[in-house]
């Protein structure tokens, strides 16, 4: 299993493999004890977005080592929603005692679609 890595170990993995160090892929990983095919796919990877190892002066920007942007639906935890289920479950003493389907009707009925799981 391929371990994260931060932007700060990223960098270091460019600079080291780039031909300003040349240092070898397998060097690397055991320096920073990765696997030698996670060096060479970040470095892949920065190469992809931009960066051009052989640049004078040489520069590493951080949209060539961020994690990319992952694909998923937005949040319905906005401000407004969460004040909302606040409000209904501090209304009284008995509020608490409500299951999560009930709430659900209740924020249906006044304009805010979620669901049981997401409350």
């Amino acid at each position: 299993m391929a371990q994260n890595t931060d932007i700060a170990t990223r960098a270091i993995i460019i600079t080291l493999k780039s031909p300003l160090v040349g240092m070898k892929t397998s060097n690397i990983a055991k320096k920073l004890g990765y696997s030698a095919r996670q060096v060479q796919r970040i470095y892949g990877r920065a190469i992809k977005r931009g960066f051009n190892p052989n640049e004078t002066p040489f520069i590493l920007k951080d949209k060539w080592l961020q994690d990319a942007p992952r694909s998923n639906q937005p949040t319905k935890q906005t401000p407004e929603t969460t004040q909302a289920i606040i409000a209904k479950v501090q209304h009284n003493r008995y509020s608490r005692k409500r299951t999560y389907a009930d709430l659900t009707s209740e924020l249906n009925q006044i304009g805010i679609d979620i669901s049981a799981t997401t409350i």
